[in-house]
């Protein structure tokens, strides 16, 4: 496999997730059950986006060195996001960092999927592709 198809496949995982997250939401369920959901993508997402900054983003080095601060900066604002939900905030808390959460990890993956990885594969023919995905950590990855 290819990595940049394996982090597109990932992000094909979290985009499921988060539908659920968002229809438990609207039907108002408790703060454990939103937390504990939210732990769910927790695990795979914080790997995906450490696979990308440990596997990928140095092989694109200075090329992309301005497009890869901007993805690591986004990370740094989703893991902040992931801390605070899975703590099971209050309610207010809850909902205001949920709709913060769910925009930034939303625009984050259109942005890897429209920008970021097609320049990163003119970059990278497919053997290196397949040569850094034996690189990548696999996350238990599960569909909710």
């Amino acid at each position: 496999m290819r990595i940049l198809d394996r982090f597109s496949s990932e992000h094909d995982v979290f985009i499921s997730q988060l539908k659920v997250i968002e229809d438990l939401a609207a039907r108002g369920a408790d703060i454990a059950s939103l937390s504990a959901t939210i732990r769910t993508l927790a695990s795979p997402l914080l790997a995906h986006a450490d696979n990308e900054e440990r596997v990928l983003f140095p092989v694109l080095g200075p090329t992309m060195e301005g497009p890869i601060r901007v993805m690591v900066g986004e990370h740094e604002t989703i893991h902040g996001y992931v801390e605070r939900l899975v703590a099971e905030p209050s309610r207010v808390e809850l909902e205001q960092t949920l709709d913060a959460f769910l925009r930034i990890l939303r625009g984050h993956i259109d942005k890897e999927e429209q920008i970021f990885f097609p320049a990163a594969g003119e970059l990278l023919d497919d053997a290196k592709q397949q040569r850094l995905d034996r690189d990548v950590r696999v996350g238990a990855i599960v569909a909710v």
